[in-house]
């Protein structure tokens, strides 16, 4: 994580109260401070003295999360050598980016991204036509001209094909195989689709179909429509689409409160076995040692679930 150092240079006042020095105080970081935050420092900025501060880079620290979500996912959806192309062309990309949500990285030529990859664990046996196979894979579009050889990642269709694997997933787990057969052909289709439709392509019978519809449109995973028809006999049919926007925003909403959750529990479990925890190790046998070696396992796997849980939520921040 990278920090944004700068100085602050104030007044100087002598015995009189009129100022010898017309300065005035030079705050640069990112953004211009308030003045009422800067007089409630008083006694920081008392004297004539260069101070140094430092604040949290938060912009860095959520882009490096980002990206190293995407690599990860890369990894898993397509192959290992398109994550190691991708966290090198994201490295190359970084210093260039001006802001945190982009949808491309900045181009990089070829040798650039060749030179960035051999440096990196497993990426030093790739050649040439391998790397370029992978920014492929990536969705990089090939150059016409061989002369001016670049290549820029699309980042967006990457933490978009991340997010629909996540969402499924949370489907799959909670309503069941034919719920994530539904849901993944209405993400596919992206538009409104009859009930009729959807029973057929997923191969679920009609009345267990929309059960499941409506339980997911309960949930407020997907939008319904009814639409009726007049003619010779008035029809109603009802159409049903998923909303990638609101439902990326109650996806990120859940998350949130997952994470509470599992910090709470953690903080629980330490409560309760807080004598444990200050007893000498040579003293956790017998019972008092199951009890330290059970805490010790929900522990690993509390933080466990909640890092894969802060990865996922840097694909859904700033969506």
């Amino acid at each position: 994580m990278e920090s944004l150092r700068f100085l602050v240079e104030t007044d100087t006042w002598n015995d009189s109260g009129e100022k010898t020095d017309k300065k005035t105080a030079d705050v640069t970081c990112g953004m211009k401070r308030k003045q009422d935050n800067l007089e409630s420092n008083t006694e920081l900025l008392a004297t004539d003295e260069r101070k140094v501060l430092w604040r949290a880079n938060f912009e860095e620290f959520i882009r490096r999360l980002r990206h190293k979500a995407c690599v990860a996912n890369v990894k898993v959806r397509v192959n290992n050598d398109a994550a190691i192309v991708l966290a090198a062309a994201l490295e190359l990309s970084r210093h260039s980016e001006t802001k945190l949500r982009i949808e491309n990285s900045v181009p990089q030529s070829i040798n650039a991204i060749y030179d960035e990859v051999i440096k990196r664990e497993g990426g030093r046996g790739m050649d040439l036509e391998r790397i370029r196979a992978s920014l492929v894979e990536l969705g990089c579009e090939a150059p016409l001209m061989a002369i001016d050889e670049t290549y820029s990642v699309d980042l967006k269709n990457i933490i978009e094909q991340a997010r629909i694997e996540e969402v499924e997933s949370i489907v799959l787990k909670r309503y069941g195989r034919e719920a994530y057969r539904m849901f993944r052909l209405l993400l596919k289709d992206d538009r409104l689709l009859e009930t009729d439709k959807i029973s057929d392509k997923t191969f679920v019978e009609k009345k267990d179909a929309v059960k499941i519809l409506f339980k997911l449109w309960k949930d407020d995973y997907l939008e319904m429509k009814k639409v009726i028809t007049r003619g010779a006999k008035q029809s109603e049919f009802i159409l049903w689409k998923v909303n990638k926007q609101s439902r990326w925003a109650h996806v990120l909403d859940e998350m949130y409160h997952a994470a509470l959750n599992l910090r709470l529990r953690i903080t629980h479990e330490q409560e309760q076995e807080k004598e444990i925890l200050q007893m000498p190790r040579d003293k956790l046998v017998g019972e008092v040692g199951d009890r330290y070696k059970r805490l010790r396992k929900v522990r690993i796997t509390l933080e466990s679930s909640l890092m894969n849980l802060d990865d996922a939520l840097m694909l859904f921040h700033d969506f």
